[in-house]
């Protein structure tokens, strides 16, 4: 019985501990920092470059990104005659932040569609080629690609 009390005595300041975020209110929670693993916060120190900002884009996800571009310009993505690019002249003026509005209603599709179906959608439809698996390398590059077009560079 003493042990029992004494080892609750102990526990009871675990228990009052508070951890991170306990006292966030749900209409406090910003939904859009969800993508922010995508972007380093950390900025050099003033003795290295004034405090600028570091590269904001991970060196792995960089890679990705530079695939997703190559992708994106590549005809032979769809049937050889179009790319992505085709449509899509000006990426950051006609795509720039668009891809993370998914999932959202498709008036082609006639559903609720995702990043991967809406890609998919042009893959197939005005490239005529064909449809990319969600964990196919390519796919998840050209999101990393489309992501960055509304991130900085």
């Amino acid at each position: 019985m003493l042990l029992l009390g004494w080892c609750g005595l102990c526990l009871i300041p675990v228990w009052a501990e508070k951890t991170p975020g306990d006292d966030i209110q749900p209409d406090q929670v910003n939904l859009d920092n969800l993508a922010q693993p995508l972007v380093a916060t950390t900025t050099s120190p003033a003795s290295e470059g004034e405090g600028k900002p570091e590269s904001p884009i991970d060196p792995r996800l960089q890679e990705f990104i530079a695939k997703g571009r190559a992708l994106f310009a590549d005809p032979n993505l769809g049937n050889g005659e179009k790319s992505c690019l085709s449509c899509h002249s000006d990426p950051v003026a006609s795509l720039g932040g668009k891809i993370q509005t998914y999932p959202k209603y498709s008036k082609v599709a006639k559903t609720i569609i995702n990043q991967v179906h809406q890609i998919n959608l042009c893959l197939t439809k005005p490239m005529k080629g064909q449809a990319l698996a969600a964990d196919d390398e390519r796919m998840t590059a050209l999101i990393a690609y489309l992501v960055s077009l509304g991130q900085p560079e």
